[in-house]
């Protein structure tokens, strides 16, 4: 399923997550390393790398691994746009709080 999109509206907003995820972007996160260790991210990454960049055809030639690796995407996609999210839930709180000035005299 193909996640980019154009359109004003929807162009640098998520697209996967949830009402419930885009109301608790932290929900994604706990699922994220529950399925995955922070090794297993790096070893995975690697692989695709190395596959990508050496395969002149699927980066996976059986149908498990074709399957594992589209369901880590998946949630790699989810953990992105739950990190955006917590990013700019932060720029707003930060934003909100006024500085007070104390005057002096």
């Amino acid at each position: 399923m193909r996640t980019c999109n154009n359109h004003p509206l929807w162009y640098n907003q998520p697209l996967r997550l949830t009402e419930e995820q885009r109301k608790n972007p932290m929900l994604v996160l706990y699922e994220f390393f529950e399925c995955y260790h922070l090794n297993d991210v790096r070893d995975l990454f690697w692989k695709w790398l190395v596959e990508v960049l050496s395969s002149p055809g699927s980066i996976s030639a059986e149908a498990l691994e074709r399957g594992n690796n589209i369901f880590f995407y998946e949630k790699i996609e989810l953990l992105i746009e739950a990190c955006f999210l917590i990013r700019n839930q932060a720029l707003e709180r930060a934003q909100s709080i006024t500085p007070v000035i104390l005057a002096t005299g």
